[in-house]
This record gives C-alpha cells, sequence and structure tokens, in this order.
C-alpha cells in the first residue's frame, strides 16, 4: 500500500477550517450501524453515535478480556483503541497505520497507547505478541487481504482473535467483470487504492490458507445505509477535485450496497 488516501487528505485539511466533514469524522473514520435505519436521524451527531455502535460491534466480536495485548491495524484517528481504553483494564494497546498524519492525531486521542508505523501485510512484530487484533474498516486498501490475514494469524497467540470489518464483493470467487473493475477504479478515486482484488478466494478459503477459523461473519449492510446521505451531506460544500471524487465514490458505493453488489460484512476469526 502507497499511502494515498485522498479521503483522509481532505479530512486532515478540512480539520484547521472546522469544516463539518472534519469534525464529524474527528474520532472514528468509519461507517455507522443503525438497529433502525428507516428511523435514523440524518445528523452527524446521529452519525457519530452510530459510529460508536459499530466499534462496539467489533470490540464485541472480538472477545476483548482485561489485561489483553490488543494490535489494531490501519488504526486511524486512535478512536479504536481509546474506546477500548475506557472500557478495559491493564491493556497493552498497539495502533499501526502506514500514514504518519493519521498516527500523529492518533496520539492526541489516545494518549495511553503506543503507536507505529508500518505495513499491516508485513507486521513489525514478533510472532505471538498479541491475544487480540482488529482491522476497522481498512482491508481493502491493503496490498492482500490474504497476506495480511497470514501476518495477523502469526502475530497472533494460539486461541486468539482477529476481527475486522469490510465491503465485499457479492460474489468474492467470481471472476472480476468490466463494470466491477470500473466501479472499484471510481470508488478508489475517492477512496484511495484498493488491494489486489481477491486472488485469494473468500474469507472462508483465506483463513483456512492463514491458519485461522471463522467464527462469526455477519452481513450488517443494511443497518449502514444511514452513513450514505449523512456523509454526502458533510461534503457537500467541501471545494475542489478530490471532494468531487470522494461524492462521486460515496454515490457509487451507496448504490452498490442498496444493490447487493456489495455487502458490509464483520468477521471474526480465531486462530
Amino acid at each position: 500500500m502507497d499511502g494515498r488516501l485522498p479521503y483522509f487528505d481532505i479530512i486532515l485539511e478540512g480539520r484547521s477550517r472546522g469544516e463539518p466533514a472534519s469534525e464529524a469524522l474527528s474520532r472514528f473514520v468509519h461507517w455507522g450501524y443503525w438497529e433502525d435505519p428507516a428511523g435514523a436521524p440524518r445528523t452527524p451527531e446521529g452519525l457519530g453515535a452510530a459510529m460508536e455502535r459499530l466499534n462496539g460491534l467489533l470490540l464485541d466480536a472480538a472477545e476483548l478480556r482485561d489485561g489483553q495485548a490488543l494490535l489494531d491495524a490501519g488504526c486511524g484517528f486512535g478512536g479504536t483503541l481509546a474506546a477500548v481504553a475506557a472500557q478495559r483494564r491493564d491493556m497493552r494497546l498497539i495502533g499501526l497505520n502506514i500514514d504518519a498524519r493519521q498516527l500523529a492525531v492518533a496520539a492526541k486521542t489516545a494518549a495511553g497507547s503506543s503507536w507505529v508505523q508500518g505495513d499491516a501485510c508485513v507486521l513489525p512484530f514478533a510472532s505471538g505478541s498479541f491475544d487480540r487484533a482488529l482491522a476497522v474498516e481498512c482491508i481493502f486498501h491493503f496490498p492482500s487481504r490474504f497476506a495480511f490475514l497470514r501476518e495477523a494469524a502469526r502475530v497472533l497467540k494460539p486461541g486468539g482473535m482477529l476481527a475486522l470489518s469490510d465491503f465485499v464483493p457479492n460474489d468474492p470467487d467470481g471472476k472480476a467483470s468490466w463494470l466491477g473493475q470500473r466501479l472499484g477504479e471510481q470508488i478508489g478515486r475517492g477512496y484511495g487504492v484498493m488491494g489486489t482484488g481477491w486472488p485469494d478466494g473468500d474469507y472462508a478459503v483465506m483463513a483456512r490458507k492463514a491458519g485461522l477459523e471463522v467464527v462469526l461473519d455477519r452481513d450488517i449492510t443494511a443497518h449502514t445505509l444511514p452513513t450514505y446521505p449523512i456523509l454526502l451531506g458533510l461534503l457537500k460544500g467541501t471545494e475542489g477535485a478530490q471532494a468531487v471524487n470522494l461524492r462521486r465514490a460515496t454515490k457509487l458505493l451507496e448504490w452498490s450496497s442498496r444493490l447487493g453488489l456489495i455487502r458490509y460484512r464483520v468477521l471474526a476469526f480465531r486462530r
């Protein structure tokens, strides 16, 4: 992964100007979860609460316990580790990101954690270093999903857990269509370089190859859909070519999700 993440450029540049999108995404930079999507308040505050709920789903999936060593790969602005620190005791919390700018923000968000700049597909940690690992809505940026799963399995202790969320094609085993490739290119222009697709099979296949067991695979697409109109509203006044690409990418991702082409899934694996 080369670190090109246009949506983070927009968020970080907007922080000093107090732009709405940057304010709303100052803690978490991922989708939200609504139990009742039809009744969801379409406000930045509603999105913030929904992002907290989605974060909670990932933490529950990881089966966290006090006193554990936890790696958050692709840690964003540190909101996930700050939430863990507030809920758990005696944790060793490490956030990893390829983008030094995100790490600088994360260090202020969760001051008690440790931060490492590095590649999630070549983790700079000894084998068996962690009880738990997370990858919250970031694995699609990695050069290879399978390489990350294999590395996560290596750094986890026996019985350790990995939890992640991801945008998954309806048929990841199928040969990528021309339409699918074009959608991926357009979405990538707004959200950044994507990985190499699914050459290693779906998550069940990759997990077996990596030495992991799938213990949870939950489709929450319907519960995330209110994210899109809220984000588009926040981005409405943002100017520049990157912002235009991001709005277009968000609309394409929304309709790909509504049409069932892409599913938002939460998965957990045990080593």
